[in-house]
């Protein structure tokens, strides 16, 4: 029997952010007492931020936000009253912070919360230089203003590994917040599997093995005879050797397109079971992603998929799993390709499996469960992640 190996590779977050964040150069210019500073390297990522959600108000004393833009500063006197306000292109309004700075000559940070505009994030589909434009306030005197350049990224790319010298920040808890379990395109997938197997069941719960299989058949085969088929293409944006992300396309595009390249398509079946209470994971190797989900209740052992095989036809593999009989009308094609997916899934961990449990930016086990633990919400959460509706 094959050893799977199952890493809890994923780190809370907002801990990892903050180790990011830590980089940022400390040194604040001594005759205006204050340093703006954007992160990581001057570049702006929203999906650091939306995948987040959004804290309570109050929670952070210098402000509530990530730090991804942030100020350092030291108070000239004591009980220092501060006024900052951050514009970008891309955020709704103005990110603000007022805060009193008990002690003279203390370090302080101040993070505003950005509040990203998702109507012009949607219009970025490449990174743009920008301007960030800083305005500070003490205590109710001359607003001193700082201009600095910085690098939007689109909300599409994933920054997902940061290497600084012997120093590394794994973010592969971000691809969670690409699968959107309450997407309209899920809704269309369940209700079309509803409608082609009555008996499949749609709401979480205890399943067996073969009714598990069976549903996660069932989306398959909708995604298949909508016309949705791999797209052979490199997502990779970075590969180092400081910075690794990778473009993401949105489930509205995979479904528009009808083309999903292993990413996308790994990404929007783990939504739709998800939603059906599936415990899945998304697995990274070089150059490739694939799935994994349980079905047995104690979830030691994962199926796992080899979603480039979503569309092929006419394939010599044909292995029967043994769920058949949980399903009234099925396509022949489809349930070839799954059943190939499978197999070629397995034979690719196997090839695989060795690399996880290493530091190494190309080996991600990614967990969605543990991820939303983590509070990793979907991107398209206006706040914090919303149950399942089904």
């Amino acid at each position: 029997m094959l050893s799977v190996q199952t890493p809890n590779r994923l780190r809370s977050p907002r801990l990892a952010l903050a180790s990011l964040l830590l980089w940022l150069p400390f040194a604040i210019a001594q005759a205006a007492g204050w340093q703006a500073s954007i992160s990581p390297g001057d570049a702006l990522y929203p999906v650091l931020d939306l995948s987040q959600g959004v804290s309570k108000p109050g929670e952070g004393r210098y402000g509530d936000g990530s730090g991804m833009i942030s100020v350092d500063i030291v108070a000239s006197q004591d009980n220092e009253r501060v006024d900052l306000r951050v514009s970008a292109p891309a955020l709704a309004q103005a990110a603000t912070v007022q805060a009193v700075l008990p002690r003279a000559g203390q370090h302080y940070t101040l993070k505003p919360r950005l509040r990203w505009d998702r109507g012009a994030l949607a219009r970025v589909d490449k990174p743009q230089d920008i301007a960030v434009d800083f305005r500070l306030q003490r205590n109710g005197g001359d607003v001193q203003t700082r201009r600095q350049a910085a690098r939007l990224h689109p909300l599409s790319e994933a920054l997902y590994y940061v290497r600084d010298g012997k120093d590394h920040v794994d973010l592969g808890w971000i691809f969670a917040a690409y699968a959107d379990p309450n997407s309209p395109v899920i809704d269309r997938i369940l209700d079309e599997v509803a409608e082609r197997h009555p008996f499949v069941s749609l709401q979480p719960g205890p399943r067996s093995s073969a009714q598990t299989l069976a549903a996660a058949y069932a989306v398959w085969e909708v995604l298949q005879l909508h016309g949705v088929r791999y797209a052979d293409e490199d997502p990779g944006l970075a590969r180092g050797p400081l910075v690794w992300s990778q473009h993401v396309r949105l489930h509205d595009d995979v479904w528009n397109e009808r083309r999903a390249n292993c990413i996308d398509g790994s990404l929007l079946l783990a939504a739709a079971l998800e939603r059906l209470g599936i415990r899945s994971v998304l697995l990274l190797v070089p150059r490739h992603a694939l799935l994994a989900f349980y079905t047995d209740a104690r979830q030691s052992a994962p199926t796992f998929v080899e979603t480039t095989l979503l569309g092929a036809r006419q394939l010599a593999v044909r292995p029967r799993p043994g769920f058949v009989g949980e399903l009234s009308l099925i396509d022949s094609d489809a349930l070839d390709s799954f059943s190939a997916a499978l197999v070629a899934g397995q034979a690719r961990y196997a090839r695989e499996a060795a690399g996880f449990g290493q530091r190494k930016p190309d080996f991600q086990w990614i967990d969605l469960a543990t991820a939303r633990s983590y509070g990793i919400v979907p991107l398209a959460a206006p706040a914090a992640a919303a149950p399942p509706r089904r």
